[in-house]
Parts: C-alpha cells; structure tokens; sequence
C-alpha cells in the first residue's frame, strides 16, 4: 500500500528535511493546481481530486480538456467524484432513492467517458440538516454505482463516520456493509463534535478511534492507496497544517501499514 498525504508547504518540508517519506502528494484545490505542481512533481508523483458531485446537473459544462491536461501533467493513475445529491439538484423534494440512484449513475457515467483514467467514486458525510441527500450515502447505492457504472470506490473513514453518525447506525455495521470489495483507495482525517450539530468533517487530526477504524478497515480491503487529508493551503486548510502534527501522523499511518502486511504475510 502507498501512502500520500495532501499538498501542504509543511509537508514538502518534511520531506526535505527527510523526516518523513510519503509516496505521493494529493492535490485537491482545482484552482491551484497549476500553481502548485511545479513544487509538488519534482519531489513525488501526484494525484489530483479536483471533480465536482456527481449528482450535479452541469457536468458536461466543465472543461474537461483542461481536467485531463492535468490529469496527464499529474501522471495520476486515477481520479475520483464525489457521489453526492444535493436538494437543489431537485425540482421536486420528495425525489426517490431509484431516481437518485439512476442520477448518480448517469453522471459518473458520463464523467467515465471523459477521463483519460480510471474513475473512483467516493462516499460523502450525511447530515440530516444540510448537504447530500441520504440515499446517496446509502451502501446498497454506492454498491450499484460501482457495478453499473464499473468503476472502483474510493473509501473515506471521515464521511463514513460523519454519515453514521447523523444516520444513526453502528458504524462497523455502517462499514461492513459498503462495498468493501470495491476500495481502491482510502481516505483519513480527524472529524470533530460540534455542540448541538454532532460529529461534522473537519480534516483535523486523527484520533485512535480513527486509527482503530482504519485498522477494521485494512483487515477487509485490499486499497492501494491510503491518504491522509490533514494539511493543505489556502484560508481553510492553512490553521489545520501544525507541522509536527503532520509529521506524527505520517508516521503512525506509515506503521500501520506496514503492521497489515506482515499480519498478511
């Protein structure tokens, strides 16, 4: 498994410093993106996640030649979409999950058909006051996307406990029922309880209920790739990239893996 980590100033120091080693770095900010690589490719191969909700009407009014020219200036293997419904996609409230379902996946496919590589599609928080709609957070619907549409799954831990938690489901219950089979890739950061709100994603630090959730996890998949979403530039990520906490996660998580495949082997 190779581990990444998001594009941050503190995390090209690190690297520079040699006091950690990651094997790739994850840009995510699309308006940046041609800023950025020229600091982040000389140092280690890139992945983007930069496309929007795959639920959102407006899809074939994106430039996809300038996504793809960062695709192949990225040299990422593959990309992922959010699977996300939000109500304002909606004339009507009352949608139902087959059409939210047939929704999703006419728009990862056709985000399919306008990429150079493979697609991921990664699961989102649920709210039940904001955000997606619930199905599309559902694990049957994420199953069927996958299979209909053929295309991998991207699992973030922090969506998963965001979602059941406002689901109200146990989450290794909420877990083991995704389709786990699918995963490709994993994504970590820390969610925080908010007063009033409960738990919301946050891409703070991770704590040992997250580590744990991704030791379950690891014991289930056979992902790729595991990257940590701590760290990043700009107003809202900059007061979340502390430079020793960077560092100390990097390590854990480089553990950790390291422990699951000699538990394998």
């Amino acid at each position: 498994m190779e581990l990444g980590c998001n594009y941050s100033e503190e995390l090209l120091a690190l690297i520079n410093q040699k006091h950690i080693d990651v094997d790739w770095i994850k840009l995510s900010r699309e308006d940046k993106v041609w800023e950025e690589l020229p600091f982040a490719r000389p140092i280690k191969p890139v992945h983007l996640h930069i496309l929007p909700n795959a639920g959102q009407p407006n899809l074939d009014k994106l430039n996809w030649d300038d996504i793809n020219r960062a695709i192949e200036a990225c040299g990422a293997p593959h990309i992922a979409i959010h699977l996300s419904s939000l109500p304002r996609y909606w004339i009507n409230e009352a949608v139902s999950k087959e059409e939210i379902l047939e929704s999703l996946v006419k728009g990862v496919t056709y985000c399919k058909e306008q990429i150079s590589v493979d697609l991921l599609i990664e699961n989102v928080p649920y709210y039940d006051f904001k955000g997606t709609l619930r199905p599309a957070t559902d694990p049957e619907v994420i199953e069927q996307v996958c299979q209909q549409v053929g295309v991998g799954f991207m699992l973030d831990l922090a969506h998963l406990r965001v979602a059941a938690w406002h689901r109200n489901e146990d989450l290794n219950e909420y877990l083991f029922a995704m389709p786990l089979h699918q995963v490709r890739e994993i994504h970590v950061s820390g969610p925080a309880m908010f007063p009033g709100v409960g738990l919301r994603d946050r891409h703070l630090e991770m704590q040992e209920i997250d580590y744990d959730l991704l030791k379950l996890t690891l014991q289930h998949t056979h992902a790729k790739y595991l990257t940590l979403e701590y760290g990043g530039t700009g107003p809202k990520m900059e007061w979340r990239s502390d430079k020793t906490t960077l560092k100390n996660q990097l390590l854990q998580l480089r553990k950790i893996i390291q422990n699951s495949i000699e538990n394998i082997y």
